[in-house]
Order: structure tokens, then C-alpha cells, then sequence
């Protein structure tokens, strides 16, 4: 069951807050959408948002996250979504806990999580160190402090989209023809 979530962590370049921008939804009785659910731009015809599915091609800069919750029941029309942006750290579910290694390649699960079991496209890789044994001490200074090499196991991964799988990516390529 997917829940209403804050999903972006911080941008390593600097911004404090997403790139957010008004977007169009299908009608809340045809598509509830969850605030932080991963989106892609394939409804009524490719030209809506809907919740991201396994058959999406996420090469074609289709994807967004919801910004906010559209409830059964809610107008079609415009509402806010996040466009991942380079630097973008977001934190999302892992279908099942694992130690993620930052850097591992992250693909789509289901709805507001993803896996690091192969999938068919990859959708963005891990960033976080949260869950990274501390910093080891240096025995020549102080042995004390042994710190080991064990990652451990998370239920969540802080992750950066694959730029190019953003929507963003998409409207900058068409802009700057």
C-alpha cells in the first residue's frame, strides 16, 4: 500500500529544496497517486503523469515523482510534481533489506520502492553512506577504534536518478533545439 512521503533528502550541488513544476494528472477516480510516488508521462496518450510501471521505458526522460497526494475523486488537471535534477539525493524503500553499496544500480520494484535485483532499466544508483560502518581508526595513532567493514543491512536507500530517465532531461534536450 503506498503512503504519502517526503522524498527529497538534499541536493549535493547546493539547492535546499526539488525542482518542482505543475504537471498533468488523470482524473483521482481513474489514477490515486500517493505524495512521493515515482511517476512516469505515459497516461491518456502520453500526455499525463501516471504511477511508474514495469513496462516503462525509462530512457525517454518520462520520469517525475508526485509532489503531492490526488486522491479518488480529485479534477483532472494540473498539479505539482519533482523533476530529479543532477545532484538530487532522494530516499525511497528497498523491496527487500540489503547492505546497498553506494554506486549499486537501483531499478524499479512497485509502487514507492525499488530493488537491486536486476530489473529491465536501471533507474538510478545508490548515494547514501548512512548505513556505512564509521570511520575506521588508524592504528598507528590509536588502535583502539576498529570500526569494521560490515555494511549494514537497510530497509531504505538514499538514491540519485539516472538524469537522462528524468522528465527534466527531456524538456531541457527539447528546449535547447
Amino acid at each position: 500500500m503506498a503512503t504519502n512521503q517526503v522524498r527529497f533528502v538534499e541536493n549535493v550541488n547546493g539547492a535546499s529544496k526539488p525542482f518542482r513544476m505543475m504537471a498533468k494528472f488523470q482524473a483521482g477516480s481513474t489514477q490515486a497517486i500517493k505524495q512521493g510516488e515515482i511517476l512516469e508521462f505515459t497516461g491518456d496518450t502520453n500526455s499525463a503523469f501516471v504511477p511508474l510501471d514495469s513496462d516503462c521505458d525509462m530512457s525517454s526522460g518520462l520520469l517525475a515523482i508526485a509532489h503531492e497526494e490526488i486522491k479518488a475523486g480529485d479534477r483532472e488537471g494540473y498539479y505539482e510534481v519533482i523533476l530529479p535534477r543532477p545532484g538530487d539525493i532522494f530516499v525511497f524503500e528497498l523491496a527487500s533489506a540489503s547492505a546497498v553499496e553506494i554506486g549499486a544500480a537501483l531499478y524499479y520494484s512497485s509502487s514507492e520502492k525499488v530493488t537491486t535485483s536486476a530489473g529491465s532499466n536501471v533507474i538510478g544508483y545508490a548515494a547514501g553512506q548512512r548505513h556505512y560502518p564509521h570511520k575506521q581508526g588508524h592504528t598507528s595513532d590509536d588502535a583502539s577504534p576498529d570500526m569494521g567493514t560490515t555494511i549494514k543491512s537497510t530497509t531504505d536507500v538514499e538514491m540519485m536518478f539516472v538524469f537522462e530517465n528524468s522528465y527534466l532531461s527531456r524538456m531541457l534536450k527539447y528546449t535547447a533545439s
